[in-house]
């Protein structure tokens, strides 16, 4: 019988969390994003690199990141599903579409105070599910140094 590991008690350091989810997605996301979005490369061996120096990747490796980031893209979606609609919206209007906080709570049609407290959730809910099935380190909590 598998073992579930007790429910997290400590308190969500909410800013943080929200912090490390928006440099995640600046940084990691886009990436990702980028390289899913390179052509695929036939036959043709690509070398920007001058002459002289360890050849760039080879077309087979440029076609497996691109694959492998087209996987994490199709992974980071799921999780968002996963979440349930308001959730989804919140992250991707904010995170993806780089919408600004009084856009995405009209677009849910919520007050500020109800949209406040709802970004709140989604961010926490994302950033653990990330951290329990990606191994990342989003969830910040408070009186953790």
């Amino acid at each position: 019988m598998m073992k579930l590991d007790p429910p997290d008690t400590r308190e969500v350091d909410y800013i943080q969390t929200r912090n490390n989810i928006a440099n995640w997605f600046d940084r990691e996301y886009s990436k990702y994003q980028r390289l899913a979005n390179i052509p695929v490369i036939s036959s043709v061996r690509l070398s920007l690199a001058p002459k002289g120096t360890a050849s760039a990747n080879s077309v087979e490796d440029m076609n497996v990141n691109r694959a492998n980031a087209k996987q994490v893209l199709e992974f980071i979606d799921a999780i968002l599903d996963s979440l349930g609609d308001r959730y989804k919206t919140i992250i991707k209007a904010l995170y993806i579409q780089g919408l600004q906080n009084w856009q995405v709570a009209e677009r849910l049609q919520y007050s500020l105070t109800q949209y406040a407290k709802l970004k709140k959730e989604a961010c926490a809910l994302f950033a653990q599910t990330m951290d329990m099935t990606a191994g990342t380190e989003l969830t910040s909590y408070k009186g953790k140094e």
